[in-house]
């Protein structure tokens, strides 16, 4: 249910954008989640179907692209991808989660008519 408050402010920020640059009908919305933002594309995607009727977003596609949380070894400092483990590919050793990775959510781009 938290998602319904993300997309009420997806819709205001875009209908804004939209009309300081001129576009009637947005056809397109970019969007980006982090792995560990626990935002679940199907509840974003039901939420704003219903939300974004009779605004300029309605019937706007949305496509969501992830990104994964990042790790960092504290023995070699390789930093990679958290793929289910914490180890690291390159020695072995221990990880620990690169600050700020993994939680994003934003509106990546946007376009229209």
């Amino acid at each position: 249910m938290h998602e319904l408050p993300v997309v009420i402010d997806i819709i205001k920020v875009i209908s804004e954008e939209a009309k300081k640059n001129g576009i009637k009908k947005v056809n397109r919305i970019d969007l980006v989640i982090g792995e560990l933002s626990s935002i679940i594309d199907e509840s974003v995607q039901m939420y704003f179907d219903v939300m974004s009727e009779n605004s300029v977003c309605a019937g706007a596609k949305l496509y969501f692209e992830h990104v994964p949380a990042m790790l960092k070894c504290v023995k070699c400092g390789k930093e990679f991808e958290h793929r289910k483990s914490f180890v690291c590919p390159e020695c072995g050793g221990e990880s620990v989660l690169i600050k700020g990775t993994g939680r994003e959510f934003y509106i990546k781009s946007f376009d229209g008519e």
